[in-house]
């Protein structure tokens, strides 16, 4: 028998032609289903959130993994949506919240319309032994262009951190940095910083029984740096001097210095103590009268000096630079041009007494 007779049958049985079709047909179903599978929306879901577990904080950034991620997703622990979805892979986002409060929590994902997956009971918020609270700070804001500093002004918002209450006058970029036994100015090129003071909100925890303010992973403490959302994106604020939310109040000092003759005769009615920093708006005293320097002996010498200095009245006690202050106090005078040590002889009492104009 052909193969193939006359009619174009095999075998006298199959038209070549329909076993042709036929083996299209069955060579399409496997390429339509890997089509299928290639080409299809396929759901997104979570699988896990880094650290599950968060102490109570201002501000804080959750890691996502999953499976099918896009770029437009959002993401809400319980009802309250984080403030981005930074996309990195289909795989993984990372979403920074602000402060919660104390719970377990659903990390919930989102496409543009609708719940797409839930992670019940993924999150913790753990709460913290101490409340939270504010500290004023003087410091600078670092790495700026002339036009960023011009938008930081009295009032600013920091989003989940504090406020901009005061600035200074733009200077070149110095950044302390450590060096083993001591700081050291760096300066930033073709930068400058900014003179501020902020109001902090932060969480005081205690490590190892001592209590400390903290702003994200920053200590409230000189010379931290402190990186703050504003409209120009992460900037970072170096801190210079601290002291608590009450309120300054100018008050007239009598004050004797004793020192070196040639140290003490430098001394002159409008000089300022900057606290042994450059930052102007860091003024903790202004000499208003420097008396006659009486010499005591060949290295020695004594001057009366009245000041006008910044004191905060806390319970009934005034506080000089967040420390005690009262007559008989030990005093550190220090300028851009000289430092001298003296004694308190005179000051009003704090339960009673007026401010000054300085």
């Amino acid at each position: 028998m052909a193969i193939v007779d006359e009619r174009g049958r095999l075998f006298g049985r199959w038209n070549l032609l329909d076993l042709a079709l036929l083996v299209l047909m069955f060579g399409l179903i496997p390429l339509g289903y890997a089509a299928y599978v290639l080409f299809r929306d396929q759901p997104p879901r979570l699988v896990s959130v880094s650290p599950n577990q968060v102490a109570q904080a201002p501000e804080f950034t959750l890691t996502i993994t999953g499976e099918n991620l896009r770029p437009y997703m959002r993401v809400s622990a319980g009802t309250q949506q984080g403030r981005e979805f930074l996309f990195k892979s289909t795989e993984e986002a990372q979403v920074p919240f602000s402060a919660l409060p104390p719970g377990q929590y659903d990390i919930v994902l989102f496409d543009q319309a609708q719940e797409r997956f839930r992670l019940p009971n993924a999150l913790s918020i753990t709460p913290l032994g101490l409340p939270a609270t504010q500290l004023v700070v003087v410091g600078a804001f670092g790495n700026l262009d002339a036009a960023a500093a011009a938008k930081l002004t009295a009032g600013t918002v920091l989003p989940g951190v504090g406020e901009v209450l005061a600035v200074g006058t733009p200077v070149p970029d110095l950044t302390d940095v450590f060096a083993g036994s001591k700081f050291v100015p760096v300066p930033i090129p073709n930068a400058l910083k900014l003179p501020a003071i902020v109001r902090f909100n932060c969480l005081v925890r205690s490590q190892g029984g001592t209590p400390f303010c903290n702003v994200e992973d920053a200590t409230m403490a000189p010379p931290s740096v402190v990186r703050v959302t504003t409209s120009e994106g992460k900037i970072p604020f170096q801190i210079e001097s601290v002291r608590s939310p009450h309120p300054l109040t100018p008050v007239p000092l009598e004050v004797r210095l004793i020192g070196e003759p040639s140290v003490l005769s430098l001394i002159k009615a409008g000089d300022v103590d900057l606290g042994g920093t450059t930052n102007e708006l860091a003024l903790l005293a202004r000499v208003t009268t420097a008396g006659p320097v009486h010499t005591l002996g060949p290295t020695a010498a004594e001057v009366t000096v009245r000041l006008i200095a910044q004191l905060q009245n806390v319970g009934g006690r005034w506080l000089y630079d967040s420390g005690p202050l009262r007559a008989g106090s030990p005093i550190l005078l220090r300028t851009t041009r000289y430092q001298a040590n003296g004694v308190v002889t005179g000051l009003p009492p704090a339960d009673g007494a007026g401010g000054a104009r300085p």
